[in-house]
């Protein structure tokens, strides 16, 4: 309850002081809440052992928050009037005082009744002897990130073994789970981890889905995590997304059938493993009208379940089961120890062991329990600290949930009192809901549990991911979710405050006193809607689920009885315009209106002062209110349009922390001045058109004042920048005001485009930015020379500068020591760069030069051993180093050469030096004559060696024991020209080999010279299959039929196939692409068109 103490009460004791003995009554309001604050902070320890206390204790916060509520609708006030032109309005807010002084007796009244009953109460227990004093809290080391298991290896290898070969697997035998075969039923195998809550169901399964021999078997990998009451359009909606990392999503399918097609086209070329997390669902119909188009995947697909009850593996026919249990003793106590010592050795803590392996004991086993408790315990490694949770009365409470909510409670007490509100306020999400970190920090600083200032909100979010009350998306590092059991906590800890309506028939279970409610059901009557305006203490409230009603008409009523509102959420509600009133809602602080079908904001929208966060993004706006710029308390607004573009000057929006594209018109419009009290802008910056700048206007915009900037972009416009009639006077004045854009050391990246002066500005030169690692210069065409470079710099990118001659004197290696990245693209004057200094930049991995044709035969590249891209293309006289300079480049993971006609082999024993290499990529090297060493590639998944004429010197005896273990056993792509090459590979096996390509090949045949295999015994595994530009190939191979995976097959541009094979094509063909082929080759495709998808 800091926020009670300070900016409310102080601003309305401050303003209204001296009206009507106000004054007074905030001075005794203020004296009552700093006894409070320690009150309750000593009864959190006990509202759970005596449901007195919790009672007195909901009392007591009650009254609390209605004195906030006072104190911020008076400051609200008094701003608001002390804006106005108009003296009747003050006068008639000044009217509203008296009123205001006798609501503040009766909250003062209340408190001091809530306070004394609950001292009166903690008296008692302190007299029986049962005080839990505590020591502080400090903060502890990280346990986010990967997940730290032990003890699951048996399991693990059960689950791999069964997703790999479910015919063979077998029983685990004892140990901590138990493998179950059971009546299996036809279509994709169907797997099921039972246990119960915090066993580690999702912690295994997550193994299990990164684990590289999964990764490897299956084509395509999906996550759902299901909500407790799934809904199979959303889920089905939600696998899509999962398979199309969104792409699909994006269509706007709705319904149920369209979204099950696209389903089934997405599996049925790919072999798929599908983990349905978390599910409740033990509706057997349900469940399979969810996986119906699932059974269409490849053979050897499988669908992984992780849930409770042996209901849920029967509703999703399961054919095997594991039945993970909690830990055995000795493991456990080893991931225990790990969370409750940390950095600590327990060898030095002797008597902390021995407590500790009690508290271990009790935790039945529980990997949840062992963080939460030992998260707990880590914050003071104290004998009394330990003993007083071993002693601790929560341990005799109802053991539900396992016994593990005790253990969760426990960890939850020792968490900060500010930390307490963020996690609690948590229970207004439905089970199962994925939330992004800024939203939910925004929430909470909108609620006032936490500071805006600075990064404390991400420091909030990270204790409380580290203590494993929230936990990452295996997706998105920015995305977190609530394990069920800490879902089950927050909602204990908040049940007089917090509501989650998840069905109608729960109306009636909504507490009078609450002040945060979402509404998650998909179903709810306008009536029963508007019954939520009983609640007028509300705070928050988040419509969640009701996307298929207009509730337009019904938010005008709820608006003029919620009038405490502070975070309100209309995400993707079919609503089409916002009430006129909203402009009463004058505590809110945040508004998401995202993805409704809204056309108009009104203008009483610019009366939220206090408005922090507004979100109109993908809204069909046609108009925005003039006034938004008095918004003065906006931290973040999101909007399809760049915010300069709807605000006539935002000036006034010191407190913007947005990303922003600044541009400056050329007559009248925004002006760089208006940056000059923006300190609080994060992220990046982007000013465009500063060709329209002028001296004294540049110096006004402060640019090294704004330290939470991460990225700046400065740029003039392309037309400019590139007149060849570029006037000296014009290099100068660009070079002043770039000057005066001085950027605060803190920034991390720059970028100057369309720069016109003749040289960096200062500012750039070693010893200034001291934390910049990215540079970029692109389309600078006056640039002549570079000669100074940050020393923290990582990341070096030099694109299109025409005029640059030298980078001679700025790329040294003892002054630019952590360099990992450098680009150099399209300088066509380029004469001086130091590529054999190279190997002086021990950190660098990246280095890729292109189109710089002017670089000298005389200095030869060299190249350190901690390189992995290299990129050669068009690169003057410097592939001359090709291909010595890559000796030793064993971490190398990109090889890309094109357009080197210089490079005259690629020797063997080089080649098989690169042992990292993911992807090799040779075009257009005339010269090229040799190649070998390519079956000691074992971890090559591209090859694509094209337009190489001369390519003729190859060593048949490299890929005779690919097949044997060795060689290109991971190869998945190869493109090639040369039907010589594929007819060598083609004495082996490439067992993983899915998309062959035939590109501008001067060959008559596919296949020529002798080779030991068939087709389909050499590529065993090929899916795709495509002949582009082979302008005299004259037929396809005999043997095309017998590839028995062939999904798709494209011929383009090869007018001399005028038939297929007599023996026919694939059963396996899905898709059958053809164009500009031969007008009999054309008829014929044309008449299968009804076999196959054709384009």
């Amino acid at each position: 309850m800091d926020w009670l103490l300070s900016t409310g009460l102080s601003a309305t004791a401050g303003a209204w002081g001296a009206h009507a003995g106000l004054g007074d009554e905030v001075d005794r309001l203020r004296s009552v809440l700093s006894r409070v604050q320690a009150l309750v902070e000593q009864a959190e320890q006990w509202r759970f052992a005596n449901p007195g206390v919790a009672d007195l204790l909901a009392r007591l916060k009650d009254a609390a928050c209605d004195a906030e509520d006072l104190a911020d609708e008076l400051a609200t006030d008094e701003k608001q009037a002390s804006q106005s032109l108009f003296p009747s309005a003050r006068s008639f807010l000044r009217g509203l005082v008296t009123g205001a002084a006798d609501r503040a007796r009766g909250v003062r009244s209340r408190l001091e009744y809530a306070s004394t009953d609950l001292e009166r109460a903690l008296a008692v227990l302190d007299a029986a002897g049962k005080a839990t004093p505590r020591r502080a809290f400090r903060e502890t080391s990280s346990f986010a990130g990967r997940p730290l298991v032990l003890g699951r290896d048996r399991e693990r290898e059960d689950v791999v073994r069964l997703l790999l070969n479910p015919l063979h697997a077998h029983d685990s035998g004892d140990g901590g789970g138990s493998a179950k075969r059971r009546k299996s039923r036809d279509g994709v195998a169907v797997l099921a981890i039972l246990g119960m809550g915090g066993v580690g169901k999702t912690t295994l399964a997550q193994v299990v889905y990164n684990d590289q021999r999964v990764q490897d078997h299956f084509d395509l990998r999906m996550w759902v995590c299901l909500p407790e009451s799934p809904d199979v359009t959303l889920v089905t909606k939600a696998i899509i997304e999962s398979a199309t990392n969104g792409a699909v999503a994006q269509t706007g399918l709705g319904n149920l059938d369209s979204l099950q097609v696209v389903l089934r086209d997405l599996v049925r070329s790919n072999r798929f493993l599908l983990v349905l997390d978390n599910a409740w669902c033990e509706d057997s119909v349900e469940f399979q009208t969810l996986i119906a188009p699932l059974k269409f995947g490849h053979p050897g697909s499988a669908i992984l379940v992780t849930g409770r009850s042996c209901k849920v593996a029967d509703a999703a026919g399961a054919a095997e089961l594991l039945c993970l249990n909690g830990l055995p003793e000795e493991a456990y106590w080893e991931l225990f120890k790990q969370y409750a010592f940390g950095d600590e050795d327990p060898a030095d803590h002797p008597e902390l062991v021995a407590i500790g392996k009690k508290i271990a004991h009790r935790l039945k086993g529980s990997p949840l329990a062992a963080k939460t408790v030992g998260g707990a315990l880590s914050s003071d490694m104290s004998t009394k600290h330990w003993s007083i949770v071993m002693a601790s009365g929560l341990w005799e409470l109802d053991q539900g949930a396992g016994g593990i909510l005790p253990a969760l409670r426990l960890s939850y007490q020792y968490l900060p009192a500010y930390l307490k509100q963020c996690f609690a306020f948590c229970a207004i999400f439905p089970k199962g809901y994925i939330f992004g970190k800024e939203t939910l920090i925004d929430m909470w600083i909108a609620e006032g549990f936490i500071s805006p200032q600075g990064d404390f909100g991400n420091k909030c979010l990270k204790e409380l991911l580290n203590k494993s009350f929230f936990q990452q998306h295996i997706f998105s590092d920015s995305c977190f979710v609530m394990h069920d059991l800490m879902s089950d906590l927050a909602q204990s800890l908040s049940i007089d405050e917090c509501f989650c309506l998840t069905d109608e028939r729960c109306l009636l279970k909504i507490p009078s006193t609450v002040r945060h409610l979402s509404v998650c059901t998909k179903h709810l009557e306008l009536g029963k809607f508007l019954e939520l305006g009983r609640y007028p203490k509300l705070r928050s409230l988040l419509i969640l689920g009701m996307s298929g009603q207009d509730l337009s008409c019904s938010l005008d009523i709820l608006f003029d009885k919620l009038s405490n509102i502070r975070v309100l959420v209309l995400r993707e509600c079919a609503i089409k315009e916002l009430p006129r009133n909203i402009g009463n809602l004058k505590l809110l602080r945040y508004i998401d209106i995202s993805y409704t079908k809204i056309q108009w904001l009104p203008d009483s929208i610019c009366q939220l002062s206090n408005l922090q966060i507004l979100n109109v993004l993908n809204v069909p706006l046609k108009n925005h209110p003039n006034g938004l710029t008095r918004l003065v308390n906006l931290r973040k607004c999101y909007m399809n349009e760049p915010i300069t573009s709807v605000m006539s000057n935002i000036s006034a929006l010191t407190s913007l922390e947005n990303s922003l594209v600044f541009e400056i018109p050329k007559g009248q419009g925004h002006r760089i001045a208006e940056l000059k009290d923006m300190t609080q802008l994060t992220e990046t910056l982007h000013v465009t058109n500063l060709e329209n700048v002028v001296k004294d206007d540049a110096l006004k915009a402060k640019m090294n004042t704004k330290a939470h900037i991460q990225r700046l972009i400065l740029e003039w416009s392309s037309s400019e920048a590139g007149n060849a009639e570029f006037s000296n006077a014009k290099y100068s004045q660009e070079s002043i005001i770039v000057e005066s854009f001085e950027p605060h050391p803190n920034l991390e990246s720059l970028k100057l485009k369309h720069y016109s002066g003749i040289q960096t500005p200062s500012w750039l030169q070693a010893g200034n930015l001291c934390c910049l690692c990215e540079l970029s210069l692109s389309n600078c065409h006056f640039l002549t020379e570079i000669t100074s470079l940050p020393s923290s710099l990582r990341r070096l990118h030099i694109i299109r500068c025409r005029n640059l001659r030298s980078l001679d004197e700025c790329l040294q290696a003892q002054s630019l020591q952590g360099i990992a990245e450098i680009t150099v693209m399209n300088c066509s004057k380029l004469a001086l760069l130091p590529v054999e200094r190279f190997r002086g930049f021990a950190s660098l991995r990246v280095l890729e030069i292109q189109n710089c044709p002017e670089l000298p035969p005389t200095r030869k590249l060299t190249l350190p051993p901690s390189m992995e891209e290299l990129l050669m293309r068009s690169c003057g006289h410097v592939d001359a180093s090709l291909p010595s300079c890559l000796h030793n480049l064993s971490s190398l993971v990109t090889l890309v050469i094109y357009n080197c006609p210089n490079l005259l082999s690629l020797p063997a024993e080089i080649v098989s030096q690169l042992r990292s290499l993911r992807g090799m990529y040779v075009d257009n090297c005339s010269s090229l004559q040799s190649l070998g060493g390519l079956h000691h590639l074992s971890s090559l998944i591209n090859l694509h060696i094209v337009n190489c004429p001369r390519l003729t010197d190859l060593d048949p005896s490299m890929f005779l024991d690919v097949g044997e273990g060795r060689g290109m056993q991971k190869l998945e792509c190869l493109t090639i020209s040369s039907t010589s090459l594929l007819s060598l590979m083609m004495r082996s096996t490439l067992p993983a080999l899915k998309i062959v390509v035939l590109y501008q090949s001067t060959d008559s045949a596919v296949v020529h010279g002798p080779r030991n295999k068939k087709l389909c015994w050499c590529f065993p595994s090929v899916q795709e299959l495509l002949f582009q530009d082979c302008g005299n190939l004259v037929a396809l191979p005999e043997e095309l039929c017998t590839l028995s995976t062939l999904q798709f097959l494209r011929i383009f541009n090869c007018p001399k196939i005028q038939s297929l094979p007599h023996t026919g094509l694939p059963v396996s063909l899905r898709t059958l692409s053809f164009e500009k082929c031969h007008p009999l080759l054309e008829e014929q495709l044309k008449r299968l068109k009804f076999s196959y998808n054709t384009a």
